[in-house]
């Protein structure tokens, strides 16, 4: 791991705005803690649209995720992010990498757990078999992608001390070439995510349903694929900024941000779908009681009578499935519809 001398005085003085890394980890503690409230709640209303493979899968990636921003405030605290790397103390600069290790072992499990639940859902939802073995074979690359990254991340230094101790004592161990195992985690890591992205996507269209319904649906299932663009945002940072010429310095902003972020917006993502039950419980309720209060303040036998109209409108446009796919009907009662084919 080779780090150049910065040089100038002046340069020695500069940060690269640590406050933001600091702010962004403390929001999204937040963030994911909010959600996986909604996350339980939606739950508790629709446990069947929920398995328990999803919920210790986000349970488990939201302590990593929190591992993830602790560290992340830390790495500004005692890390110096943000500073240039000669103007840090050495030890300063062994806390980084040791942090920096840290955030390796809590960010990889992170992501493959959040993906993994995703994935849980998919095989919950979706009952044709062949879809179920790509999804089957999508999550056993991940599992051998976060076991294969874990391993490197113990051996890519030897002694594993190394990876810190080197800043202290060059001839301490030898290290691989850790930018290329940030590179090399990145490119399958796209990959699954395009999977993700596409694989609903033939289901989903053949449902015959209203539009609006239909996009809904599919927006619903998109956002569970919102993690491709975390992704292929880190994957173009790894490969433009050249992070251990001057470590501490190019670490804050782009590459440590999207190390936080990344496996949040994964979990987000997979927990998004799930909520859809939840919002039109909400919605159907606030529509009811305002109905309620509607008929009560006015008293007026015609208003009751609209209000069955509606109702019998409603079951007239529920959606139907296309022939074919009889299977499709878990993904309507998922989402809350009800099939009257």
């Amino acid at each position: 791991m080779a780090v150049s001398s910065v040089g100038s005085s002046e340069l020695l003085t500069e940060t690269n705005d640590p406050a933001l890394d600091q702010r962004v980890s403390i929001a999204f503690i937040v963030i994911d803690t909010i959600f996986m409230l909604v996350f339980y709640v939606s739950r508790y209303f629709n446990p069947k649209a929920v398995g328990v493979p999803m919920v210790v899968c986000n349970t488990l990636c939201y302590v990593f995720c929190m591992g993830s921003a602790v560290t992340g405030i830390l790495m500004v605290k005692i890390g110096g992010v943000g500073c240039h790397v000669d103007a840090v103390p050495v030890t300063t600069f062994e806390t980084w990498l040791q942090l920096s290790k840290v955030l390796e072992f809590t960010y990889t499990p992170a992501v493959m757990l959040a993906k993994l639940a995703a994935l849980f859902l998919y095989y919950q939802v979706f009952e044709v078999p062949r879809y179920r073995h790509i999804i089957a074979a999508t999550g056993v690359i991940l599992i051998l992608q976060g076991l294969i990254s874990v391993i490197l991340a113990f051996s890519i230094c030897r002694p594993f001390r190394y990876f810190w101790t080197q800043a202290v004592d060059v001839n301490d161990g030898t290290c691989g070439d850790v930018m290329l195992f940030y590179k090399s985690y990145s490119i399958p890591s796209l990959v699954t995510d395009v999977v993700i992205l596409v694989l609903p996507w033939p289901i989903l269209l053949r449902l015959q349903m209203r539009t609006s319904e239909k996009i809904g649906l599919i927006l619903t299932f998109l956002a569970a694929s919102l993690g491709i663009i975390t992704c292929a945002l880190r994957f173009s940072v790894f490969f433009t900024v050249p992070l251990f010429s001057d470590p501490t310095w190019y670490a804050s902003g782009g590459p440590m941000i999207y190390a936080l972020v990344e496996p949040s917006i994964y979990m987000i993502a997979s927990i998004l779908p799930t909520t859809r039950h939840l919002y039109r419980r909400v919605c159907r309720e606030v529509r009811q009681t305002a109905q309620l209060r509607s008929v009560n303040s006015n008293s007026d036998p015609e208003i009751s009578g609209s209000l069955s109209q509606s109702a019998d409108l409603q079951r007239c446009n529920r959606p139907h499935l296309g022939e074919g796919w009889p299977a499709l009907s878990k993904v309507l009662s998922f989402v809350g519809v009800t099939n009257s084919s």
